[in-house]
C-alpha cells in the first residue's frame, strides 16, 4: 500500500550529463559547465558530476525564450 504523505515519484524523468546537454542545446561543454556553475541552468551535483533533468531543461529554454522575446518587444 502506498503512503499518501510520501512524495510522488515522477515517471519518465530523463537525467542528462554535461555532454548530453551540450549536444541537446548545441552549446560547448565549457558553456554548459559555466551556466551550471553560475546557477543559470537547472542542475544538481551527483558526486563530482553535474546532472540535468531534461524536463527542467525544456522548461528553462521555454522561459528563456519568452524572456528574450519580451526584451525585444
Amino acid at each position: 500500500m502506498e503512503n499518501p504523505s510520501a512524495p510522488k515519484r515522477e515517471e519518465n524523468v530523463f537525467i542528462m550529463t554535461v555532454h548530453d546537454v551540450a549536444g541537446y542545446l548545441r552549446l560547448s561543454e565549457a558553456k554548459v559547465y559555466r551556466l551550471a556553475k553560475d546557477g543559470c541552468i537547472p542542475c544538481f551535483h551527483l558526486g563530482k558530476s553535474w546532472r540535468f533533468r531534461r524536463d527542467l531543461i525544456d522548461e528553462w529554454t521555454k522561459k528563456e525564450t519568452q524572456n528574450s522575446l519580451r526584451e525585444v518587444a
